[in-house]
């Protein structure tokens, strides 16, 4: 009798311990199931607001991926891709794509937006461009999307670039530099646009108006496309379903932007109305945006002289998919 008492004592023993061993398991599997992938993004502002979206809202998750976003600037991002170091850079612009052209082998492949949310913000006693010639204007970037974009919108209202005087600074020192002086005009995006609106500055010149660029998106390696199409699509289609979920639902949206961006309430509901006008949209690359981008090279002197084939720039292939199976309408 003891004997038996032993052994049905043994075998629900082992039934306990075989359904503790399957029940922690689980999450081990699902955790394991999950494609680990790096993501360089320039900075914390509304370019990448899509990124952030699918991180925080799990959609990534959804989808089968575990993301880690790392910040970078351009040049850093385009030497960690070529290296292997992260396996996807959210930007498509004017340093990715003279990247690409200079040997890094990738291409774009998906777009946040096609419309730059961009202003020059001028110190009040100046009520017009014309009374900026030859003044300074900071911009964050020498030869980036910003410098070449606001040459375009200058030459696009009958200015020349070269009647102002562009200086390179960093994000805060443009908003610290029109409120001392030190620049009498900036080049803001959001949400320091809306911020200096709220300080008093006068906003002379809206770039988006005039330039139509991507503003972020999502540049690969060619090994990525050809080697990882499953992968790489998984990851367009969770970005590009943040980007729907962003545009449907604003409390959501206006609360992301507080938390991620940290801004005011005030200010994140003007950013959710930007990001309405300009993200609206299938997220497969234009010809018209990229080309924009080559013209934008081809202004500061790079590249001049040669046409530049789409194919070589952009692969809108597995954007085109996801976007026809999200119901999107492609032509």
């Amino acid at each position: 009798m003891k004997e038996k008492t032993f052994r049905i004592g043994n075998w629900l023993s082992a039934v306990i311990v075989l359904t503790i061993v399957t029940i922690c398991a689980v999450p081990l599997s699902a955790q394991e199931a999950r494609t680990k992938i790096r993501i360089s993004y320039p900075n914390t502002s509304i370019c990448c607001l899509a990124l952030f979206a699918a991180q925080q809202w799990k959609i990534f998750e959804q989808n089968g991926l575990e993301v880690e976003s790392i910040q970078m600037r351009s040049q850093a991002a385009n030497s960690a891709l070529a290296g292997s170091d992260i396996h996807y850079v959210a930007g498509v612009g004017p340093n990715s794509v003279a990247a690409t052209l200079r040997g890094l082998p990738s291409r774009a492949v998906w777009f946040a937006s096609e419309q730059l949310i961009y202003s020059v913000m001028a110190r009040p006693e100046f009520k017009s461009l014309k009374e900026l010639r030859g003044k300074r204007i900071g911009i964050t970037g020498l030869g980036g999307t910003s410098d070449v974009a606001l040459r375009i919108a200058l030459e696009a209202v009958g200015e020349n670039p070269k009647d102002f005087v562009l200086i390179s600074l960093g994000n805060p020192q443009l908003m610290s530099g029109l409120e001392s002086g030190a620049i009498e005009s900036a080049q803001l995006n959001s949400p320091l646009n809306y911020q200096a609106k709220k300080k008093g500055f006068r906003e002379l010149l809206d770039i988006g108006a005039h330039v139509q660029m991507p503003l972020g998106g999502l540049t690969v390696s060619n090994s990525a496309i050809q080697n990882r199409p499953g992968e790489l699509k998984r990851v367009l289609l969770s970005l590009q379903m943040a980007k729907r979920a962003l545009l449907q639902s604003k409390e959501k949206t206006v609360d992301l932007i507080v938390r991620t961006i940290r801004v005011d309430r005030e200010v994140a509901q003007d950013m959710f109305v930007d990001n309405q006008r300009a993200a609206a949209g299938h997220g497969v690359p234009s010809r018209e945006g990229m080309e924009q981008i080559v013209k934008s090279l081809q202004m500061l002197g790079q590249f001049s002289g040669k046409k530049i084939p789409f194919e070589e720039i952009a692969d809108p292939r597995i954007a085109r998919e996801v976007a026809k199976e999200l119901g999107y309408k492609i032509n």
